[in-house]
């Protein structure tokens, strides 16, 4: 199940709630599966730091 999850975004990208629903995997399955991919990588974006608005 997870290596199939793992092949099929290799081609495909998709993403992780696509993962979740295709091939029954938990929500922290398929994240990781999107999180190790190389590819997927330089279109994350980065986690905004929590603060104050400088308004």
């Amino acid at each position: 199940r997870i290596a199939q999850a793992r092949l099929s975004h290799s081609f495909f990208h998709q993403n992780a709630g696509g993962l979740k629903r295709q091939f029954g995997l938990t929500s922290q399955q398929a994240s990781n599966i999107v999180a190790t991919c190389p590819d997927c990588q330089r279109y994350s974006f980065p986690s905004v730091a929590g603060g104050v608005n400088p308004r």
